[in-house]
């Protein structure tokens, strides 16, 4: 892959199809363009985990509602600066250009950081539901609390895709996400304050079982994706030099 890829509008302008642009050579907000959909901003960041990395998701703070329809998870919702998830149609089409890894970046109450990173990642259409069709290798100091959701379609609360017959998943743990019957993981659950909360809301937060079990939710979590065909380094979430740099998260 070239790490400078322009793809041209139609009003005549181009721009870098991803944050491996040389262009974005600090972290923040910046326009690309993948095919099929209109130039849109995004946020580029190149210090949790090296060069490159395209947001998908984020919390922080609790001050964005993530228990949300379908129609606002397929065209994203928040601010980028802020809280946000960038919309579904937006990550399948990004993810169908060329083979991408995704890297989630969890903290918890305490200051303690992990990671969690796949060497493979893309998501179905629309008419698939956008499902989870590729999640790769996983590394890292998390645990891999993604692969029981692989090949499950994306559930919200008025679009019921999971695998529980009686039960609708996203109602059930407040949340969106590719439920399978039901969570490992719940990443767009509540924001729950302090970390642990009570056994009767199992896994209404913002939950990565192979950490901190079912009932502890992060206080900061961000989802990204980069082309793997760079083989740039990725440095582990909590290492002391990035954590400098990203000091206004």
């Amino acid at each position: 892959c070239d790490d400078d890829l322009h793809v041209f509008s139609d009003t005549g302008g181009s721009y870098p199809s991803s944050c491996l642009s040389s262009f974005f050579n600090t972290s923040g907000v910046h326009k690309i363009q993948v095919p099929g959909i209109d130039p849109f901003k995004v946020y580029c960041d190149n210090c949790i985990a090296g060069f490159g990395w395209l947001v998908i998701q984020r919390r922080l703070n609790g001050s964005l509602n993530f228990f949300r329809n379908w129609a606002e998870y397929k065209q994203g919702f928040g601010d980028l600066n802020g809280e946000f998830f960038i919309g579904l149609e937006k990550l399948r089409a990004i993810t169908a250009m060329e083979p991408f890894e995704l890297y989630i970046a969890l903290e918890d109450f305490d200051g303690a950081k992990r990671y969690a990173k796949f060497d493979e990642f893309a998501i179905g259409s629309e008419q698939d539901d956008y499902a989870l069709n590729m999640l790769g290798d996983y590394s890292g100091t998390a645990g891999d609390s993604l692969r029981s959701h692989r090949k499950m379609k994306f559930s919200t609360y008025d679009r019921d895709n999971d695998r529980e017959f009686h039960r609708n998943c996203a109602f059930l743990h407040v949340g969106a996400w590719w439920y399978n019957s039901c969570v490992d993981s719940n990443l767009n659950g509540q924001y729950i304050k302090g970390g642990k909360y009570e056994e009767k809301l199992f896994a209404r937060g913002m939950c990565w079982r192979a950490w901190r079990g079912h009932n502890y939710g992060y206080r900061f979590t961000q989802m990204m994706i980069r082309p793997k065909c760079r083989n740039f380094p990725t440095v582990p979430h909590g290492n002391t030099t990035a954590s400098k740099e990203c000091e206004s998260f």
